[in-house]
């Protein structure tokens, strides 16, 4: 047996390999549709040369073949081949040499660089296209403009470690797979948590689709998957799904769901039935079909959006096109095919989206659509208030968002690393920073659906929409502010409205679902209890809570804290006044003192440091605020921030002390004060 066979690339040596698999009729290979597809992408991508392994066991194609084509009198058997394709001169003497000598790293780098992916041809007379794995276009994978959806394919090619990043394409087997199963099959491959070797074969797929139907035998052959069959083969994997109605989408906003969903790396089954063109703008039904979308493109107004045809080949562009078919659709996607010189043809037919489907992680319970609503009302609430005040529509800001779901070791990761520096105002950064601790020590379900808002062009913030929740639910979690003045720009105009429900629906009379359709209330509410947040106040009042770094020997006594007797809490305006509570401290001896805190809920306590007894005694050791000593000198209260259990490292204390006497007269406003902060406290 031949081990294996290498021809210069063209479409003749293309077709006569796949010929030399299982003897295929040479012309049913040579002009069929996929190969013309594949020959002409190749093309593109600069193949040089194809290299036959002719004998590989695939692991889908096996499990079909143990499900259905074993029974075949004729069958030819579980044994596949596989084309490997190269963009350099391969010829046998230097593979030769490779396998016989041995081949060097610095060798398999080289051919690494120059690996375009691989086809498995299955042992069938006609649909023989296995699983197919290309490299995208560079266009595709590094442009601004352009997204896609890969993952990492390894290759053993006789012991030589390969690997391509690609989304497994197959054709359409209409024995073992229905219409609509290699669309499902892809979109599996696409789900980068699914671990690939727990794919399920398409054959499996069909019978996780026809399963649930009662009583019924006649698995194979099969024609095509009902919408409900599809979503079933979902629901065996334990995946999420979600629908969207196309029919109730412009084009604009299908793309937006689109683009969403392959930014955060999630990839769509697209259901529709395709429409033959022909003369005079007439169109004729031919039959319902899946496609998978894996990318876009997004070229000032020239949209497009990529797909896996199983009619046709990988990574295929679909044009928008309007379109009046019955009066009942405006639009609907094409296909653009090149010939052998890699010229556009004319389009032949025109595909009419019906139901949309993102399958994601089966923790995300919430669609994007929602969140989607949220964002497009506060960017039409934003716009009409300001048109309101500005008549030249010319200037309006420009206010845009940009959707992805995303999990929060992501989302903290990437905060954690955002560069303010670009703003020059130190208080606006500050601000910022604080946001941004505030958000980092706090919890927060695994999936959110992020909403990252830009005004002119430049950071405002981003809105966290918790993916796991439901419809009803107080989706809207947190805020993340990127630039204050941006967001205060934007926010605060959806306050004004959260205490101003005439102003607000009068600017959306035209869209009465939306306290249904959307999470506007739930971001509304949480503005607003943002703004009277108590922990918050004592936060920037007193400092953020710090627990006692250890405790002395005299503290704890047994296993016990020892408490401390002297202690009183203060959690409003008292009855005693401070000079009976320092009825005991003597003027001007400095080692005369009483210890002092602000406790975690807010509250003044003071008290002495009795047998070495500080401050976590007056606080049972809990966590507690800035905290100090108190003593007299000439007649004048002082305070300072030694507390070096509580308040050594807080990076302003002196504005924190500053509040804590505000606190001192509050508690005693009996007294003329005169308080004042330690000269030389830090």
């Amino acid at each position: 047996m031949t081990p294996y066979l290498i021809c210069k690339f063209e479409k003749q040596t293309l077709s006569n390999l796949i010929k030399e698999c299982f003897d295929s009729k040479f012309p049913d290979v040579y002009n069929k549709i996929q190969i013309d597809y594949v020959y002409r992408y190749l093309k593109d991508i600069k193949c040089k040369s194809v290299l036959l392994e002719p004998v590989y066991i695939d692991k889908d194609y096996l499990e079909d073949y143990k499900q259905y084509y074993v029974k075949g009198f004729n069958n030819k058997g579980y044994k596949t081949s596989r084309l490997h394709f190269f963009s350099t001169e391969l010829s046998h003497k230097i593979l030769d040499r490779y396998l016989e000598d041995g081949i060097s790293s610095d060798e398999i780098k080289i051919l690494q660089e120059t690996y375009l992916g691989f086809m498995v041809i299955k042992p069938l007379p006609k649909t023989f296209i296995g699983k197919t794995c290309l490299k995208p276009y560079d266009s595709l994978i590094n442009s601004d403009d352009k997204k896609c959806i890969t993952r990492e394919y390894c290759v053993d090619l006789f012991g030589i470690p390969l690997k391509v990043e690609s989304i497994a394409f197959q054709e359409q087997d209409m024995v073992v797979a229905a219409y609509s199963t290699t669309a499902v099959w892809s979109s599996l491959h696409a789900l980068n948590y699914c671990d690939i070797r727990t794919i399920p074969s398409c054959s499996e797929i069909t019978i996780n689709a026809i399963n649930h139907i009662n009583n019924s035998h006649n698995s194979f052959p099969n024609t095509s998957l009902t919408t409900k069959q599809m979503l079933r083969t979902i629901d065996v994997e334990k995946i999420k799904h979600h629908l969207f109605k196309v029919e109730q989408l412009n084009n604009e906003s299908f793309h937006d769901i689109v683009k969403t969903h392959i930014d955060s790396k999630i990839p769509l089954l697209l259901r529709g039935s395709i429409y033959g063109i022909v003369e005079n703008n007439k169109y004729t039904r031919k039959n319902d079909y899946t496609i998978t979308i894996l990318g876009y493109k997004e070229r000032n107004k020239s949209k497009a959006i990529y797909i896996h045809d199983d009619r046709l080949g990988p990574f295929v562009r679909a044009r928008y096109k309007k379109v009046d078919i019955e009066s009942k659709f405006s639009w609907g996607l094409i296909v653009q095919e090149k010939d052998d010189q890699t010229r556009w043809m004319a389009p032949q037919e025109v595909f009419i989206p019906d139901i949309l489907i993102s399958i994601t992680p089966k923790k995300v319970r919430l669609s994007c659509g929602l969140a989607m609503n949220t964002c497009n009302l506060m960017r039409l609430i934003y716009l009409k208030m300001l048109e309101i005040e500005i008549s030249n529509k010319e200037s309006l800001p420009k206010l845009e968002f940009s959707m992805q779901l995303k999990e929060i070791s992501d989302i903290r990761e990437n905060f954690l690393s955002y560069d303010f520096s670009k703003s020059n105002d130190i208080e606006a950064v500050h601000s910022c920073k604080k946001n941004r601790i505030d958000f980092l020590t706090q919890s927060y379900a695994r999936y959110h659906w992020v909403a990252s808002f830009k005004l002119n062009n430049e950071d405002a913030f981003d809105i966290l929409f918790d993916a796991t929740d439901i419809p009803q639910g107080d989706a809207v979690s947190s805020i993340i502010y990127k630039d204050i003045y941006n967001s205060k720009a934007i926010l605060d105009v959806m306050k004004i409205l959260a205490s101003n429900e005439e102003v607000l629906n009068a600017i959306l009379h035209e869209i009465p679902s939306y306290r249904e359709n959307s999470f506007l209330l739930s971001l509304f509410s949480f503005l607003m209890t943002k703004d009277y947040d108590y922990a918050n106040y004592l936060d920037e009042s007193y400092g953020r809570l710090r627990a006692p770094t250890y405790l002395k020997q005299e503290e704890y006594y047994g296993g016990k804290i020892t408490g401390n007797k002297s202690s009183e809490v203060f959690y409003g305006r008292s009855d005693k006044t401070l000079k009976e509570v320092t009825k005991d401290l003597k003027n001007n001896i400095r080692k005369s003192f009483l210890i002092w805190a602000i406790t975690h809920e807010g509250a003044l306590v003071i008290g002495k440091e009795i047998d070495n007894n500080g401050h976590p005694s007056l606080t049972g050791f809990k966590p507690a605020r800035i905290a100090g000593e108190l003593f007299i000198v000439d007649g004048v209260y002082y305070i300072n921030s030694k507390s070096g259990r509580y308040s050594r490292d807080y990076t302003n204390p002196r504005k924190l002390l500053e509040n804590a006497i505000k606190k001192f007269r509050e508690v005693f406003p009996d007294d003329e004060l005169y308080i004042e902060i330690e000269p030389f406290d830090p």
